[in-house]
């Protein structure tokens, strides 16, 4: 019992840089309360519930077969990192992992065949992602299509979502919209997490801005948010919505794109941090516009 609080403990102060649980559940949440919506099925507290441990569950997963795969990468580049510092071992993390995995098979084995076979496929893609496809350092050198390839565990996830509230998806316009809508907003939280202001990519060459300069990230980043809000005006016209949560998407979103140039203007850690709060805060707002629009409107 002392050595699982003890890992609690250190697992504690690792989230806290590496994993940051309240965020993450803030993004959750109302992704999946709008993949919901999206679908012909009648939303429980269980399946909603379900859905959100085994989103967070997954996520931790992937999290952690990361930092075990680029250990050695850390160790170089990013020495004070919690793993690379002692903060928590590669054992402990192992245990962590290994209830993460359970905890996912669990609710995909009581959720029915269609979750299972999902399930299943993340965890061997996440395997091989872990493995670097088996291609190791050539496959790493060309960034771009390293970090698509391992994207696309986070559109396997949102499948999975998908056939813990539909057992039988039925691909509609609305589901393609939406699958669309949450495949750029992950691109854009994978996008701006590697945004890093002028001076602060390091040397692991391991950032967007790091490739494409500052200006060019920048600007990519403002496209792939003009990206999503349109998607997400297409998704609330498929519903159809009424006019008022469209434009408090739209205009929660001018906001975040008036908070991007500013960053763009100050350059500096705390207009990053804001720059990336505003988006999470719009995409949740997008999402519960979704669920609302389809649920009550």
């Amino acid at each position: 019992m002392r050595n699982v609080i003890n890992i609690i403990g250190r697992f504690y102060l690792y989230q806290k840089e590496r994993f940051p649980v309240l965020p993450l559940l803030l993004g959750i949440i109302p992704a999946t309360l709008s993949s919901s919506a999206v679908l012909p099925s009648n939303l429980t507290v269980a399946t909603f519930c379900a859905a959100v441990a085994g989103s967070f569950a997954y996520l931790l997963h992937v999290r952690i077969v990361d930092e075990l795969r680029d250990f050695e990468h850390d160790v170089l580049y990013h020495p004070t990192r919690p793993l690379q510092s002692g903060a928590i071992s590669r054992r402990e993390l192992r245990y962590v992992d290994v209830t993460a995995v359970t905890v996912l098979l669990v609710i995909a084995f009581t959720a029915g065949a269609s979750a299972v076979v999902i399930a299943l496929t993340m965890l061997g893609y996440t395997y091989l992602a872990g493995k670097e496809f088996y291609v190791g350092e050539a496959l790493r050198k060309r960034f771009f299509i390293y970090n698509a390839l391992n994207l696309a565990q986070m559109l396997l996830m949102q499948l999975f979502v998908y056939a813990l509230f539909a057992p039988r998806i039925s691909f509609s316009l609305l589901l393609l919209a939406h699958f669309l809508f949450t495949t750029v907003g992950t691109i854009i939280f994978e996008f701006v997490r590697k945004l890093k202001v002028p001076g602060e990519d390091g040397v692991g060459k391991d950032t967007y801005t790091y490739y494409l300069g500052f200006g060019v990230a920048h600007s990519t980043y403002l496209v792939l948010l003009a990206m999503n809000t349109l998607l997400f005006l297409l998704v609330m016209w498929i519903i159809p919505a009424s006019a008022i949560p469209m434009f408090v998407g739209g205009g929660c979103a001018a906001v975040a794109l008036l908070i991007a140039f500013f960053h763009r203007v100050k350059r500096t850690k705390d207009s990053d941090r804001l720059m990336q709060f505003s988006f999470v805060v719009v995409y949740g707002i997008f999402n519960l516009a979704i669920y609302i629009a389809k649920i009550y409107g």
